[in-house]
């Protein structure tokens, strides 16, 4: 059987690409509006490729419909970051958990990962905020120890959510602790390879729960406890990070 051979990237998720870097460096802005027709006339296509990228980002939750304003740039919430990280954390523990079991079998290969932590510490001093990709690319190599492909496939999907968090909530990295950081991801490595699945989960989630507290500070004590009533987050994050 023969196949025809078509283009890898469809017109519409090219275009969904573009739009996506724009809002992710800030060119859109939440509220922006994203009209169909003007849009055409920019990427010098027609209007349904547009109509088709401009929901694929809805799907992402870039952007969203509203009446009588159409389609605009997403203005992310603390309830979107809350979500977004208790998938990051429950799909990371299933990772690193099989990764640590699988390690009894085979030592895994841990050399890209101390490379890549090398990076992360070199942009601690300076530089702090351009770590961050690194830092996602990182978890994401981490993630793929486990062999379970579409596990990091939506684990991978949610760091374009990351990225645009970071830019629309204005979260600095420039007060983090990133020595921390390094050593906690350096300790989940060596519970990984020493085989310690249940000590792997548990550095896992403290890091999850860190990464969360840092997109907590530009919002009220009232809103996030008020969000932290909810019966799963409360049980997946713990009331001590609210303090």
């Amino acid at each position: 059987m023969t196949f025809q051979a078509i283009d890898s990237q469809s017109t519409a998720e090219n275009l969904a690409d573009q739009i996506r870097d724009a809002i992710l460096v800030g060119k859109l802005h939440p509220g922006d509006r994203l009209i169909e027709l003007e849009l055409s006339k920019s990427f010098n296509t027609s209007r349904g490729p547009i109509r088709e990228a401009i929901r694929i980002l809805a799907t992402e939750g870039l952007v969203e419909h509203r009446k009588n304003r159409g389609a605009i740039v997403s203005a992310p919430s603390f309830d979107d970051v809350l979500e977004v990280y208790a998938m990051r954390m429950a799909l990371g523990a299933i990772a690193v958990s099989h990764a640590a079991q699988l390690s009894s079998k085979h030592e895994p290969d841990l050399h890209p990962l101390l490379e890549k932590l090398e990076t992360i510490q070199n942009f601690c001093v300076g530089t702090p905020n351009q770590m961050i990709p690194h830092d996602l690319e990182f978890q994401s190599m981490l993630i793929a120890l486990g062999e379970l492909p579409r596990i990091k496939e939506i684990f991978d999907h949610t760091a374009v959510d990351i990225g645009v968090f970071v830019r629309f909530l204005g979260i600095k990295y420039d007060d983090s602790d990133h020595i921390s950081l390094v050593k906690r991801h350096k300790d989940l490595l060596a519970a990984i390879s020493d085989s310690n699945s249940d000590l792997a989960v548990e550095i896992w989630n403290r890091h999850i729960q860190i990464s969360v507290r840092e997109f907590m500070k530009p919002f009220s004590d009232l809103e996030i406890k008020k969000l932290f009533e909810r019966p799963l987050l409360k049980n997946l994050f713990e009331m001590e990070i609210v303090q």
